[in-house]
């Protein structure tokens, strides 16, 4: 079992969150107490980076989708996922949640889409 590690970097007004290990019932309190230090320190315009993450929970997901939830209606922010691998987080697939939720192949693409949307935002 690969613990989970948790790292992030700013891109402007964005944060991307790395996400590397198992992200499960017991690792998601780690996950909800980054995600609100993030929230709190640079606001809501967050991308997951699940590039390293080697397995994913319902538990997990369901944790994903309430800040994705939150983001996107209360706090006028967003929650996008990069990189995520149908062999470790097949349950967004088995969902249906994969065609919901905001999903880029890598970082880079994610970072170009949002900071389109954020100048776009910015401007209205």
């Amino acid at each position: 079992m690969a613990a989970l590690e948790l790292s992030s970097s700013r891109h402007g007004d964005r944060t991307v969150l790395h996400v590397s290990g198992e992200l499960d019932i017991i690792s998601r309190a780690e996950l909800i107490t980054c995600l609100d230090k993030v929230i709190k320190q640079h606001g809501g315009k967050i991308i997951l980076d699940l590039t390293g993450l080697d397995f994913m929970d319902t538990s997990a997901l369901s944790t994903v989708v309430s800040y994705w939830k939150r983001l996107t209606t209360t706090e006028g922010g967003f929650l996008a996922l990069a990189g995520a691998q149908y062999r470790t987080s097949r349950v967004l697939w088995i969902t249906g949640l994969a065609q919901r939720l905001p999903m880029y192949d890598d970082v880079a693409a994610a970072l170009a889409d949002t900071e389109t949307r954020s100048a776009a935002d910015d401007a209205s």
